[in-house]
């Protein structure tokens, strides 16, 4: 194997614990690192921050979990002048340039730099920031949602602003995005969702407009939504109707078929965003490397991957990091399967929906009370990989995502979004987080994802999370691999 890129997700809370040269030194010895992907701008402890308060602390780095008070921002120095479009103005700073100080430190070492931008839609800090409410969906029943929506000007010209920015401010070598959002319908269909809180789903002027555009009838799409979040609550009390549950959901989609189309709406808004993001970077800098994080939800959940077209995405991206967590994917999964039993499956109790589940999404027949405790074998890591090789058609590379100390079932990792909760981190899994990675699990994935043809791998979520013999693991799958 010749150079696979070998990525780790960092936060600039690690480079300021632990000094620059110190954090290079370590992930390029242990884990044979030479790509960085730089959280910025994050405002979420998924990716930017020390490990989450009530999560074990590494053996590296400060002692102390991140504060309450932590807020993130852009780890980098706004430049006023890239942000004339969007009344939001320049991304605020987070009070430290990463970019600046960490991008030509690693390229000494031959490491190179992407800026990895977490849209982090549900963060409550976004919400303080002056205009931008203005710039928040509009749900079903009319009323500003929680998340922004991807068709307002103000919040598209935002982000292009930003990556205009570091383009052309800084010496990186690539861009990438990743996001926590799966549509609305998918939201409905695959669990319980809490009323009154805004769901994904949006209304706003422009999306009307998209739709009209689409001779889609937005009125008769509210209408049906409305309708599906009463189901939906009715099936996760328990009250399934007589017909059941899935008969119910599709008769419903039948007589509202502006539902699915309003999914397809929401899906090509938040790839329109790719696409501008995309042409923007190569228009000015062609050799800089753009990609997007297919998220977990894509190797579970079948609604959500059913809207993942590899093949049309490989045309406005270079690489796809997908997820393929494989510790985390047991937790996942369990939840996930809980989840649809208690909506669109809801005829079913969870241990039948599980062998369906894992038959239709090509997963492995682990027992559904092993899921908690050990995750999913590397063979999943394989599987996955080679599926998304294959659905690109060769036209951009593929990244793997790996999990390293990846936190499962307490405060929230932002991971599946089951229940939208008030706006910071999401908790998808409601168990007792006992999976667990260990070096031998680590080296065991990478090596699956090598087995199923990737490009590379990313380690993830985040470095402050990940201990040192956990990473050695990776060290010792690239030298068996001849690295």
């Amino acid at each position: 194997m010749t150079d696979p890129l070998v990525a780790l997700q960092i936060g600039a809370d690690s480079f300021q614990d632990e000094g620059v040269d110190t954090v290079l030194d370590t992930v390029t010895d242990r884990a044979g690192v030479n790509a960085l992907f730089l959280a910025t701008p994050t405002w979420s402890l998924a990716t930017g921050g020390r490990a989450e308060p009530g999560r074990p602390v590494p053996d590296h780095g400060a002692t102390e979990p991140a504060s309450p008070g932590w807020k993130g921002g852009s780890y980098a120095t706004p430049h006023p002048e890239y942000y004339a479009r969007t009344a939001l103005g320049p991304v605020p700073s987070a009070g430290w340039d990463m970019l600046a100080e960490v991008t030509t430190a690693a390229a000494r070492r031959g490491v190179r730099s992407y800026a990895w931008i977490d849209e982090s839609a549900h963060a409550r800090t976004l919400r303080g920031y002056p205009g931008f409410l203005t710039v928040l969906e509009v749900d079903m029943w009319n009323k500003p949602a929680r998340r922004p929506c991807y068709r307002n000007p103000d919040y598209r010209y935002w982000h292009l602003g930003l990556v205009e920015d570091y383009i052309k401010s800084y010496p990186i070598d690539g861009l990438g995005w990743s996001t926590d959002r799966i549509g609305p319908l998918n939201l409905l269909l695959q669990g319980p969702a809490r009323q009154g809180l805004g769901l994904v789903v949006c209304y706003c002027s422009h999306c009307k407009q998209a739709g009209a555009e689409r001779g889609i009838d937005w009125r008769r799409a509210q209408e049906g939504h409305r309708k599906l979040v009463t189901l939906n609550a009715a099936v996760a009390a328990g009250d399934v109707p007589e017909d059941g549950a899935f008969v119910s959901v599709w008769r419903l989609l039948l007589n509202h078929p502006e539902v699915l189309a309003w999914q397809a709406l929401w899906t090509d808004g938040q790839h329109q965003v790719y696409r501008d993001v995309y042409g923007m970077v190569k228009a000015y800098r062609p050799e800089v490397q753009v990609g997007w994080t297919i998220d977990h939800a894509d190797t579970l959940h079948p609604f959500f991957r059913a809207s993942q077209d590899l093949a049309e995405m490989s045309h406005f991206s270079d690489f796809l990091k997908v997820a393929v967590y494989d510790n985390a994917a047991g937790p996942r999964l369990h939840t996930m399967v809980d989840g649809l039993a208690r909506a669109v499956f809801g005829d079913a109790e969870p241990r039948e929906v599980y062998p369906l589940l894992a038959r239709m999404m090509g997963l492995p027949q682990v027992p559904y009370d092993a899921l908690l405790d050990s995750g999913l074998p590397a063979e999943y890591v394989t599987r996955q990989t080679r599926r998304a090789v294959v659905g690109n058609e060769g036209r951009c590379a593929i990244y793997t995502g790996i999990d390293v100390d990846m936190p499962v079932g307490q405060p929230g990792d932002g991971g599946i979004e089951v229940v939208p909760g008030d706006g910071t981190e999401t908790n998808p899994d409601r168990t007792d987080g006992k999976a667990r990675s260990t070096p031998e699990s680590v080296k065991a994935a990478v090596l699956a994802a090598f087995a199923g043809g990737a490009d590379g791998i990313v380690l993830s979520r985040k470095y402050s999370e990940m201990t040192l013999a956990n990473l050695a693991g990776v060290g010792a799958a690239l030298f068996e691999l001849g690295s």
